[in-house]
């Protein structure tokens, strides 16, 4: 009897403890859920979190070898403003500092991440609430983590240090000092949607500052804005981050990021198809025969007849991959900006012929990221032969030489390209040039982006010749990162 008197007294104070540790220690996201219930948006009333001391600063934190290093204390390189054009934040002692000239994002776009980001605020203090060292790191431009100097500063909580921006205050308030080096580390989810643009997930964060877990997995409610909730519209899966220019002169160091996204078999790869300029060279048709193939390969596909598809920066992020063709054109600087961007940071380009290759005349840096440039094709429409050089290579693998009754292109090319396949040309039409053997087929790196070329494709009949055609579609897909998976 007193063994089960003994048993029964233990079930009962172990139910007893598991409840009051339940009260004392609810679920942190419950907590946050019922908060945004109770407290309405910068509410002033609202209970500033407990004050913890992180203890002292320490030296840059090293990124890992997968992380892309946004800002190593040189340069702004991999910033724009929001025009597109270069940062204009000022460069000092290994930190960049905000200086009135608007705020700036990355050139690449990102989605699910890990971002490691350093800031102080300004030593001398001046201002109080939101005008003591404000500034704000923006996920997907869009989901902020306000940054602003809360040492001994009172303002509403929901617009603290390490806020999610009216939404969700810190857990604690581990701020330093005026001056000294902070840090966030933010692990991010971005929304996802379902086709017909509904929120299937919401966008979810977890962040430690200055080494102490203020935020746990916690779903925003929609995009951070002054005085709104806005709920969830869909957008690209990848969008550059923001720093925001809030006027005061805040200093940011060492910001680096690891992308988390993780491909399926059934998450839909983005391709822009932009033609134009000379019609003789068919840009809509030949257009017309790959978008469509694109599409059936699983891709999600937009077509445009402007070159003004570049400067949507959203938009360029986004893509996976580029299919040029338009033939002597003009293009403004930022136009080009935009495409060259795209292409450093990862998106991949493919084009053919006349259409990526005798596009712009006068855009040297275009014609370094194409790796060549159309001179001449001596005869105009003639008989030639294409040799494949690689056969290995799984653009060409498996193709045999082949016949073309088209334009024979004489071409500077650069010399670090990855020549797949050749046409020599003989003396009948320019004697001075017999012999000289000239690429067909080419591919290369641009910064991160694959550039696939051919110069087959004068007109649209000329992707009745199989291999042409084939080549063509394999390139493409290995521009797009895609080819490895086809069998």
């Amino acid at each position: 009897m007193k063994r089960t008197a003994l048993l029964f007294f233990c079930l009962l104070f172990g139910l007893g403890l598991i409840a009051l540790c339940g009260t004392i220690f609810p679920k942190y996201n419950t907590v946050q859920t019922d908060s945004l219930k109770k407290w309405t948006i910068h509410d002033l009333s609202r209970p500033m979190p407990p004050i913890v001391d992180p203890g002292p600063g320490k030296p840059p934190t090293p990124p890992p070898s997968d992380a892309i290093v946004l800002f190593d204390g040189t340069d702004l390189s991999l910033w724009t403003n929001s025009k597109g054009e270069p940062a204009g934040w000022k460069i000092e002692s290994g930190y960049m500092e905000v200086n009135k000239t608007g705020s700036i994002r990355t050139v690449q776009g990102f989605g699910d991440c890990k971002l490691h980001v350093e800031w102080a605020t300004p030593t001398l203090i001046s201002g109080k609430s939101q005008e003591r060292g404000n500034s704000g790191v923006f996920l997907m431009g869009k989901y902020e983590i306000q940054v602003l100097d809360c040492y001994n500063n009172t303002t509403y909580a929901d617009g603290m240090t390490a806020s999610l921006y009216g939404q969700f205050p810190p857990r604690v308030n581990a701020s330093r000092r005026p001056g000294e080096w902070q840090t966030y580390d933010i692990t991010f989810t971005r929304p996802r949607y379902d086709n017909s643009g509904n929120l299937t997930s919401p966008a979810v964060m977890t962040v430690y500052h200055n080494n102490i877990l203020v935020h746990d997995h916690v779903e925003l409610t929609g995009p951070t804005v002054h005085k709104k909730r806005p709920p969830y519209t869909q957008h690209p899966e990848n969008l550059p981050l923001m720093l925001q220019d809030h006027g005061n002169p805040v200093r940011f160091r060492n910001i680096w990021i690891q992308d988390l996204k993780v491909e399926t078999e059934n998450q839909k790869k983005r391709a822009l198809f932009v033609w134009g300029g000379w019609e003789g060279h068919e840009p809509k048709q030949c257009v017309d025969i790959f978008a469509p193939w694109l599409k059936e390969q699983g891709f999600e596909v937009e077509v445009s007849d402007t070159l003004d598809s570049y400067l949507d920066k959203e938009n360029m992020t986004s893509l996976d991959l580029i299919v040029q063709a338009y033939t002597m054109a003009q293009i403004t600087p930022a136009q080009e900006r935009g495409l060259l961007a795209a292409v450093q940071n990862g998106v991949g380009i493919a084009g053919w012929h006349g259409g990526l290759a005798d596009s712009f005349r006068n855009n040297t840096a275009y014609q370094f990221m194409v790796g060549g440039q159309w001179v001449a094709h001596p005869g105009g429409v003639i008989d030639y032969e294409v040799n494949i050089r690689d056969h290995d290579d799984p653009i060409t693998a498996g193709l045999t030489d082949f016949q073309m009754h088209s334009e024979q292109y004489y071409l500077h090319t650069d010399p670090i390209n990855e020549v797949l396949a050749t046409t020599t040309f003989s003396d009948e039409h320019a004697p001075w040039i017999k012999g000289a053997v000239m690429p067909v087929v080419w591919k290369k790196m641009y910064g991160k982006g694959r550039v696939f070329y051919t110069s087959l494709g004068h007109v649209a009949k000329d992707f009745d010749v199989p291999q042409a055609l084939e080549i063509t579609k394999r390139g493409i897909l290995w521009a797009a990162g895609s080819l490895e998976q086809k069998k």
